[in-house]
């Protein structure tokens, strides 16, 4: 049997909570008739409550009703009663038009409506016989509207759908996660709820053709759906990595480029990454370690790198492990370039060689504003000293005009290592290497560390 009890307490309003208590009690106590009109009072207030925060979110049909009931109750009179009459009779048809409830839910509650006119008018019933309902009929209007209804938040079903598909195709798109689960997730019923997650999957994962009148390309529309699908997974992860799951199925049949361009977009989604297929993991694998691995302007080698970028990532590593052993044998300059595109805590083990790497001024500073910058907060202790000697130790990197300032930068980004002995040592280290005592000191740096000795002092 079912827990009225503990139903009541899960009803949306607080204000429709102690109808609803009522109408329970009215059951409680062998009361039916009385228990389906109380059942109809809770109903009624909820919907009314349910426009309110429509109107406020800027649908239309609920502010035309809402104004109507504020009119009303700024009068009071005879004239506001029949109006507030008038309201409740069409309360049923708004719920539905604005899909707060279904046709089924409203055929339901329907029934409660017409009996509830059957206990409040018994002169109603032909021969003039009193409306009888059983405590178990009452039961059922209101374990009905409960479940229909009053546990519910204003939801919507295709309305919703469609806002959804608007605000992606929208200029101002908004890809904050928190907003997005507060707009589309959180309020939609549960038809609406899986379509959103099938088409979000669809887009981010096999970019669909969009139509020409909405104003962004496949590519842009696949980024921002995968955003979405990302946050709505926040709120019903197994709702998304249903729709993922669904979607896999086509997404391993495509062109292996476009597969790329999806492990790219999707590769820092776990929920992604544990529904690839092994087999596909293998062929993308294979493709990657038979790439050219130079990095330019053209769009396959682009892929490439956006790919071996996901190296960093330890679940997408697993599953494809000759991106590791691919990125291991880049040269230091497209290290720094697949470095730049997505910073990771497994690519500060390169970092020491790639500095030691820079044949010349120009490349000193582009690796470390590439690579070492980027990475800074996610550098360990133990690695710190490698990196600020292998800085120190090649005169491309320390004799660099942009060098002082960047050994400064890379002191501010690395919050966590910036009381380390090591600092000290690499401006010691570097003023012992210096050919001339004028240049080259890196008195920006050793100021911020507060760096002194008997020798240079600043």
């Amino acid at each position: 049997m079912l827990n009225l009890e503990e139903r009541i307490t899960r009803v949306w309003h607080q204000e429709v909570r102690p109808l609803v208590a009522d109408a329970y009690r009215c059951h409680s106590t062998g009361t039916p008739r009385a228990a389906i009109v109380a059942t109809w009072t809770a109903v009624c207030a909820d919907i009314i409550h349910k426009l309110y925060q429509l109107a406020e979110d800027g649908d239309g049909k609920a502010a035309d009703v809402v104004k109507r009931i504020e009119a009303a109750r700024s009068t009071a009179d005879a004239e506001a009663v029949k109006t507030m009459q008038q309201v409740e009779s069409k309360l049923l048809q708004n719920a539905l038009d604005l899909e707060l409830i279904d046709f089924i839910e409203h055929r339901h509650l329907e029934r409660l409506q017409q009996d509830r006119h059957l206990c409040a008018h018994p002169s109603l019933r032909p021969l003039g016989d009193v409306f009888t309902p059983s405590g178990e009929y009452a039961r059922a209007h209101l374990v009905a509207a409960l479940d229909a209804l009053l546990v519910h938040p204003p939801t919507q079903g295709r309305k919703a759908f469609d806002r959804y598909t608007a605000h992606v195709s929208d200029p101002s798109f908004v890809g904050h996660a928190d907003y997005l689960v507060q707009m589309f997730a959180q309020r939609v019923k549960s038809s609406a709820w899986k379509g959103i997650l099938g088409i979000a999957a669809k887009h981010a994962m096999l970019e669909l053709e969009v139509p020409e009148d909405v104003g962004i390309t496949a590519s842009v529309a696949a980024d921002r759906h995968a955003l979405c699908l990302i946050a709505f997974a926040q709120h019903d992860r197994d709702a998304v990595r249903e729709a993922v799951t669904k979607a896999m199925i086509t997404f391993n049949g495509l062109p292996i480029e476009q597969q790329l361009k999806t492990i790219a977009r999707l590769g820092t989604f776990d929920v992604f990454v544990d529904a690839l297929d092994e087999t596909v993991c293998q062929q993308i694998g294979t493709y990657v370690e038979g790439r050219p691995a130079v990095v330019n302007t053209s769009s396959g080698t682009v892929v490439v790198a956006s790919t071996l970028a996901l190296a960093g990532l330890d679940a997408v590593r697993d599953r494809i492990p000759v991106l590791g052993s691919k990125f291991a044998g880049l040269s230091p300059d497209q290290q720094a370039v697949v470095i730049e595109r997505q910073p990771s805590a497994y690519f500060t083990d390169f970092l020491a060689s790639i500095l030691v790497s820079a044949g010349g001024w120009r490349t000193a500073e582009r690796f470390t504003e590439m690579a070492v910058i980027p990475c800074a907060r996610l550098i360990q202790p133990e690695q710190l000293d490698g990196i600020l000697t292998a800085w120190a130790e090649n005169s491309q990197c320390r004799e660099a005009s942009g060098m002082t300032d960047l050994a400064v930068t890379f002191w501010k980004h690395a919050t966590q290592l910036q009381s380390h002995p090591a600092w000290t040592a690499f401006v010691k280290r570097v003023r012992d290497l210096a050919a001339d005592p004028r240049w080259f000191q890196y008195k920006e740096l050793a100021a911020v560390i507060d760096y002194k000795d008997g020798t240079n002092a600043l």
